[in-house]
């Protein structure tokens, strides 16, 4: 992937990543703006949970 198509997507620098499904500089600030905006660890996960509590019962 050529990065330097790209641009940081929360401070607008030149990309040098992907991370957290963001392209970022090489900021920790960035990065770390990515991850919270992904959902913080396991985002990704959580935002696939969803529905009622399932009770099964053995008889």
């Amino acid at each position: 992937m050529d990065f330097s198509k790209y641009q940081c997507q929360f401070c607008g620098r030149p990309a040098k990543q992907y991370v957290f499904a963001a392209f970022c500089c090489e900021s920790e600030d960035c990065v770390d703006k990515a991850r919270e905006e992904r959902g913080g660890p396991g985002g990704h996960m959580k935002a696939k949970m969803h529905g009622d509590i399932v009770n099964i019962k053995d008889e």
